[in-house]
């Protein structure tokens, strides 16, 4: 069966529909912007970073650096508790104190197999997220890191759902909120962690 639309022979998901674009905003309305939705990281050890287009490169590299530093300094401190705690283990044998050794560096059975750096896998990363034009910011950062020789650089693409309010001429001076639209904006996520 032929579709007449040329959206839908380019669909990028097989047996999804396109969404139909957004209807013109009424004569005389405005768009009102909400902050993009933030969330929470899933895990204590990584950070996000928030940047916009205007957000200062070198401001931003110095954040990133300054929190890969702060989790080198806490999985050190972590590795060196361990180390401690196995001390203490005065009485245990020499088969326990390995598997625990083994079992450290090995997080999930996926290690470097060295004795050297246990527990600095679990040093954390830092996320920096961008939106629309803030892309090219978090491109520049990314690169910035990847020539580092202590570090990782993943790139993830995504999209992030945005909500715009359509104020109507009138409404403004009495505080009205408007109808409420969403939309979907591109966004890219880069992870730096250390080496």
């Amino acid at each position: 069966m032929a579709s007449d639309s040329p959206l839908e022979a380019h669909s990028q998901v097989p047996g999804d529909a396109p969404k139909p674009k957004l209807p013109p905003i009424p004569k005389g309305s405005t768009i009102r912007r909400r902050p993009i939705p933030t969330r929470d990281s899933s895990t204590h050890a990584s950070r996000r970073i928030y940047v916009t287009a205007r957000t200062p490169f070198r401001s931003v590299t110095a954040r990133v650096r300054k929190q890969l530093d702060k989790n080198l300094r806490t999985a050190s401190a972590s590795c060196k508790a361990f180390t401690n705690k196995l001390a203490a283990k005065k009485h245990a044998s020499l088969d326990d104190r390995i598997r625990a050794i083994s079992s450290r560096t090995r997080p999930g059975g996926s290690g470097s197999g060295s004795g050297i750096g246990v527990g600095l896998e679990d040093a954390g990363e830092v996320v920096i997220l961008g939106t629309g034009h803030a892309i090219q910011r978090v491109v520049e950062v990314a690169l910035f890191f990847q020539k580092q020789a202590d570090c990782i650089v993943q790139l993830k693409t995504g999209s992030v759902g945005a909500v715009d309010d359509v104020i109507q001429e009138g409404d403004e001076e009495w505080g009205g909120e408007g109808q409420e639209r969403a939309r979907m904006m591109s966004s890219l996520e880069a992870s730096i962690r250390l080496r």
